[in-house]
């Protein structure tokens, strides 16, 4: 009898710390946290409880307050520095703080485009630098610094010029994209835009309006090519059929 107790009371403290265990895991604790590149603290980094889907963002010196519970995952991003996925353990909740640090995101460098001069002062310039690793399971270990591995100025600390470049030169790059997929779609249209007529105007355009034969309406939509055709691309209907009856009765000359 007296081990059938024994053992009771056993089961019994058993599912006392599981359902604490369960309570706490539950339990929801406001963080103070810090983003960081070395010794840099880094501003505008984008913070999201994954679990939540409530987020913000580190202040000017880097520090941010986010509410989260054990086993929740919290997303650092930005558009300069690699994405860090952060699992919350019991260590962040009993001390109620987290250390983040970022790692600047190389693969965005491809394409650096300055269009005019940019004067530095190196001496105030203030940029974020950037890496990171969370401090959580793998203790107090720093990542890695990618930059002293890929930069030959990295040892001499300071602004990363890289960096501070592409920053400065996105908007510019981007009007540069935008500019070129513009002149590649305007060189398409004017290209392809007789053979849009051909295929828009029906068949009795060209013989009743125009008297030009069927056989013959390639020949007259080259040789409207050749004065002047895709210029009217973006014109209106009425403007590129006047321009198409005038270029018949020339056309109608030249083949007698």
């Amino acid at each position: 009898m007296k081990l059938k107790i024994n053992t009771l009371k056993f089961l019994l403290f058993l599912f006392i710390i599981s359902m604490q265990k369960s309570v706490a895991q539950e339990i929801t604790v406001k963080l103070e946290g810090v983003v960081k590149y070395n010794s840099t603290l880094l501003q505008d980094i984008n913070i999201l409880n994954k679990a939540t889907l409530f987020g913000t963002s580190s202040s000017i010196k880097g520090s941010f307050t986010i509410y989260a519970k054990e086993g929740d995952s919290i997303l650092f991003s930005s558009l300069v520095y690699e994405d860090r996925v952060i699992k919350i353990t019991r260590n962040h909740l009993n001390s109620k703080k987290i250390t983040v640090h970022l790692e600047p995101d190389y693969e965005q460098l491809d394409e650096v485009m300055i269009e005019k001069e940019i004067f530095i002062n190196w001496k105030s310039a203030a940029v974020p630098k950037g890496t990171i690793l969370s401090i959580d399971e793998m203790s107090a270990k720093k990542a890695p610094n990618a930059r002293n591995l890929t930069d030959p100025n990295a040892q001499a600390g300071g602004l990363n010029p890289i960096t501070l470049f592409m920053m400065l030169t996105k908007k510019a790059r981007l009007k540069r994209k935008e500019r070129k997929l513009e002149l590649e779609k305007n060189k398409r249209l004017k290209a392809e835009f007789a053979t849009t007529i051909k295929n828009e105007y029906e068949a009795t355009f060209f013989s009743d309006v125009l008297h030009i034969s069927e056989k013959n309406i390639y020949l007259f939509l080259d040789y409207c090519e050749g004065n002047g055709l895709p210029d009217f691309y973006k014109s209106e209907e009425i403007v590129v059929k006047n321009f198409l009856i005038k270029q018949s009765k020339d056309f109608k000359l030249i083949q007698k």
